[in-house]
């Protein structure tokens, strides 16, 4: 079975000026966006991954655990994450303490996911050295495990010290008895670790034949350290929209990718890519991987469409390019970003509505090997 998720950062969709900031707008937005996600279950997604990022209209979810705990209350079947929660801007502990609670809030349909982060930016404003992000990263991670596994824990780190210390309250599952934890991988070395350690890896923007290449390394790794791996432990976020015909499609998506990917340019990508990538990052990666979203104008609609990165089109393109997809790539898990940069309300919901009627059916009879 393929598994269909839906990712949602929600992109500011006016003007990037923060002193013409539309506070009645926004608050449409958001109330729009509930909604959508109570569509989500009806439509027959597994679930709903949020996204984090700070000081940019790229996103307006600053703090996701809050989306979370509200569509918890609105919904029954949904699991519900974060993909990913960015363990260096975060005292780990207070996230060990907001998944506890969110175990609660969601009945158990938490779903745990978090990432080193790979916005220079944030972390700049934040004052944390880039150097720093990732065994910031790495001890969080451990703290968290702690914290989440054991009614009383202890830590010594670089970071973070506690002495004997327990959490109120305490998480409904502990950790061995959740599914693993997902780790926004992107990086070879973070790919690898991911596989040695045994979390199940979410990947994004990158061509199919190279992801596919990352998966066969990633499973490889993960067996050679006694760890199951297989289309269930790996994730893939795609751009996906939905209309009813193809040319109606790119009509509606083009424009809204091209604004939200002038924002994800602008909060994200390295203005030189080919000379400034920061220290901490892994250059020849990096460069290849902001390579098509890189330059001054609109991004390239073909190219990325021909990459597998864009999935636009009628019902039938659509159901047919995701399961070409899941078994080129070898991934059982679809993790659809429906939802972007200036669609409308009624366009974001006759496509969920499309997707769940057209699309969702067939991916969940598909088995991939």
């Amino acid at each position: 079975m393929i598994t269909p998720w839906l990712f949602d950062i929600f992109n500011y969709p006016w003007s990037t000026d923060a002193a013409k900031f539309d506070t009645e707008a926004t608050q449409d937005l958001y109330d729009w966006h509930l909604d959508s996600w109570e569509l989500a279950e009806r439509a027959g997604f597994e679930g709903v991954f949020f996204s984090e990022h700070h000081y940019t209209p790229y996103a307006l979810s600053p703090s996701p655990n809050l989306l979370i705990a509200a569509i918890a209350q609105r919904t029954q079947r949904l699991k519900l994450g974060v993909m990913a929660n960015i363990v260096p801007m975060h005292n780990p502990r207070r996230l060990a303490e907001e998944f506890a609670m969110l175990d609660y809030l969601t009945h158990g349909r938490l779903e745990i996911g978090l990432g080193r982060g790979v916005d220079e930016r944030e972390f700049a404003r934040e004052g944390i050295p880039l150097r720093e992000t990732r065994p910031r990263f790495q001890e969080g991670l451990r703290l968290i495990e702690e914290a989440l596994s054991k009614p009383v824990f202890t830590h010594s780190g670089e970071y973070a010290k506690f002495e004997e210390t327990s959490l109120w309250p305490q998480p409904r599952q502990s950790m061995s008895e959740r599914s693993p934890i997902w780790i926004t991988a992107l990086s070879p070395e973070t790919i690898d670790w991911c596989a040695q350690q045994g979390y199940r890896i979410s990947t994004a923007f990158q061509p199919t034949p190279q992801l596919r290449a990352v998966h066969d390394r990633y499973r490889a790794a993960a067996q050679k350290a006694g760890h199951a791996a297989g289309p269930e432990t790996v994730m893939v976020l795609r751009n996906v929209f939905v209309a009813e015909t193809d040319e109606e499609a790119r009509a509606i998506a083009e424009p809204a990718l091209n604004h939200m990917f002038g924002l994800y340019k602008e909060s994200v990508v390295w203005k030189d890519i080919e000379n400034t990538v920061p220290e901490g990052y892994n250059t020849e990666f990096y460069q290849s991987f902001f390579r098509p979203f890189a330059g001054s104008g609109p991004v390239d609609w073909q190219t990325l469409v021909d990459l597998g990165i864009f999935i636009v089109g009628s019902p039938s393109t659509v159901r047919d390019t995701l399961l070409k997809q899941a078994h080129e790539i070898g991934s059982s898990n679809l993790l659809m970003w429906g939802s972007f940069g200036t669609l409308t309300k009624e366009q974001t919901f006759n496509s969920y509505e499309l997707i769940g009627r057209e699309v969702i059916p067939a991916l969940r009879e598909e088995t991939i090997a």
